[in-house]
């Protein structure tokens, strides 16, 4: 436990950049939603390492996005069930099962296009809401944590020396 806290404590103080950190929170949500094996999370996974998100916590992200998405399947479930049955994209749906490509996204499956829809909807809120606190720490919580008495105790820790190591 003392370890992923300094992990995250690591990304949040490193020099990386901002965007990139909220791009590997966005891609784990997405790959941790993602059902099952699609073309669509084929794609995503590319689009990791063209874009150079963080890895480690990309990896973090979606393994706890993997149990959000236990959890909220029933709801991500029947969400995409009232979309796959509705009347007035009934047209829609059977043109792109005609496609190869459609067929491979697997959107014909009830759960991944409802996992879809909530991808795409959380997408950009997650995206600025991670990017404004990484912003808004380094600027006003890092320098005044730094200060504490309390951080200068915690730096003779097994936590601080487990935080330096994993910085190493």
């Amino acid at each position: 436990m003392l370890t992923i806290l300094a992990k995250l404590l690591q990304f949040l103080n490193s020099n990386q950049n901002p965007n990139q950190l909220a791009l590997a929170v966005c891609f784990g949500l997405a790959i941790g939603l993602m059902p099952s094996f699609s073309a669509l999370l084929i794609i995503l996974l590319m689009m990791i390492y063209v874009i150079k998100a963080n890895l480690s916590l990309f990896i973090f992200i979606w393994g706890l996005f993997e149990v959000v998405a236990y959890i909220a399947d029933p709801v991500l479930h029947q969400l995409g069930y009232a979309i796959l049955t509705a009347e007035s994209l009934q047209t829609i749906w059977i043109s792109l099962a005609q496609s190869s490509f459609w067929i491979l996204t697997a959107f014909n499956n009830s759960l991944v296009m409802g996992s879809t829809l909530a991808i795409i909807t959380l997408w950009l809120p997650v995206y600025f809401l991670v990017r404004v606190f990484i912003v808004n720490y380094r600027l006003q919580i890092q320098g005044t944590f730094k200060q504490l008495k309390i951080t200068q105790i915690l730096k003779g820790s097994k936590f601080f020396h487990t935080y330096q190591r994993l910085g190493n």
